[in-house]
């Protein structure tokens, strides 16, 4: 194990000029030209210089919003469990190297994301874990004997993620170099290596592993284990543990429009209550892209029953736990679907998001009822039929080859140990 350390006048020359802040004090689209380049050639220069340096202890994380979450989280967790003596580096923000306690393992050293130390742990790993195109995206070259393993974040996801559906040039040219440089692409169906292989990752040499999703393993948990989370999750709340739980968490739009989440939180509640008994709550949690926007809505905000989920660390505890799953688009409902709970599409702007995002198959061939308005959403609810949801479901999962079963993160651990050896 070897952390980075950056000293001297030169190392300090070497950080400006990877961090792209070397003509600092030039007009700004002068500075940052002159700057994208010089990182450009800077991060050329310490994938070379350390071209006999790579350590086949180490193994660095980063996940595209930079939290302890999603795969990276369950694998390293996964490490950690099995007591593997690796150098476990994971790349994260300023804002959460600040936070104390740290919101990472013991066992994890974390460096901050686009930072002279992230290059340089990067340079020097013997394994990536990525579940974006966080490598790419501000990219240090990748040597031949370092393993690029992609575990993705989405699963049997509905929204298209080809190059003609996104609309961010930088983020298709990061999954362009992600395609030539991947080593193993991790996926939970046949259907999402379908995906793989008919957009960045159609080349032979990049193997796809039907694993399942690490993330997902939790979804699998016998009934202690699940009323374990459960609690954990109602104390975070301060909410009592008799209460049944709603995540409704939408996806973002391309076009940042907001009118999208319109739906009726109270008569989803009192449908809730009508049809399956008990007490509910609902936890709300937006994508991260328009969470802050959405904060402060007062009717969300001041409501005992609606609960802030963006506050919660993992969307998988909370799939884990929940009740009921409602979105609109976004992939985590084809996770959610594997723990045969009612889940439910509500999207006012379906035809609208279609032609702009487009979908791999029509959303009425899934298992969820769907609402393109609050009427709908309701009745979907007071209508629910549980033995044709369960019959869907299965259905479901077989037509897209689904290889989900609670062992993807030991079947990735073990892949990850074929080309790492042990700290002595």
């Amino acid at each position: 194990m070897s952390k980075v350390v950056v000293s001297g006048k030169l190392g300090q020359i070497e950080r400006r000029a990877a961090e792209k802040s070397f003509f600092k004090f030039l007009f700004m689209r002068a500075r940052q030209k002159t700057d994208l380049l010089i990182s450009y050639l800077t991060k050329k220069y310490i994938s070379y210089s350390t071209r006999d340096k790579v350590e086949d202890d180490k193994i660095i994380f980063m996940h595209y919003n930079n939290v302890y979450q999603c795969n990276p989280k369950y694998i390293c967790d996964e490490i950690i469990k099995q007591g593997l003596k690796y150098d476990i580096v994971f790349v994260t923000s300023k804002k959460l190297m600040n936070e104390f306690p740290l919101p990472f393992p013991p066992q994890v050293r974390v460096v901050q994301r686009n930072s002279l130390e992230h290059f340089l742990e990067a340079a020097t790993a013997k394994v990536w874990v990525d579940n974006a195109v966080c490598f790419p995206w501000n990219y240090v070259p990748k040597k031949k004997n370092q393993i690029y393993i992609n575990t993705w974040h989405g699963s049997m996801g509905l929204k298209k993620i080809d190059p003609s559906a996104i609309t961010d040039k930088h983020w298709r040219n990061s999954a362009v170099i992600a395609g030539d440089i991947t080593n193993f692409m991790i996926s939970n169906s046949s259907f999402e290596t379908m995906v793989y292989r008919t957009t960045y990752w159609p080349d032979k040499k990049v193997k796809v592993m039907e694993y399942g999703h690490p993330r997902n393993d939790i979804l699998f948990c016998d009934d202690e284990k699940r009323a374990e989370i459960k609690r954990k999750v109602c104390e975070f709340f301060d909410i009592e543990e008799d209460c049944h739980l709603i995540l409704y968490a939408p996806t973002f739009r391309d076009a940042k429009n907001l009118d999208c989440y319109d739906i009726d939180y109270n008569r989803v509640l009192d449908a809730a209550r009508k049809r399956f008994g008990g007490k509910w709550k609902i936890i709300n949690r937006y994508h991260f892209k328009v969470a802050n926007k959405l904060a402060g809505v007062k009717a969300i905000r001041d409501n005992p029953d609606i609960l802030a989920g963006n506050t919660y660390s993992d969307i998988q505890e909370l799939m884990a736990v929940c009740d009921m799953g409602i979105t609109d688009y976004s992939s985590w409902i084809c996770d959610f679907v594997l723990t045969g709970r009612p889940g439910f599409i509500y999207a006012n702007d379906l035809k609208e998001y279609g032609d702009e995002r487009g979908f791999y198959y029509p959303l009425d061939s899934t298992p969820f009822a769907i609402a393109e308005n609050n009427d709908e959403m309701e009745a979907n609810i007071l209508n629910f039929d549980d033995a044709k949801y369960a019959a869907d479901t299965k259905d479901f999962l077989e037509a897209r080859g689904s290889k989900e079963d609670g062992k993807a993160a030991e079947r990735v651990v073990a892949l990850i140990k074929k080309y790492m050896k042990e700290s002595k």
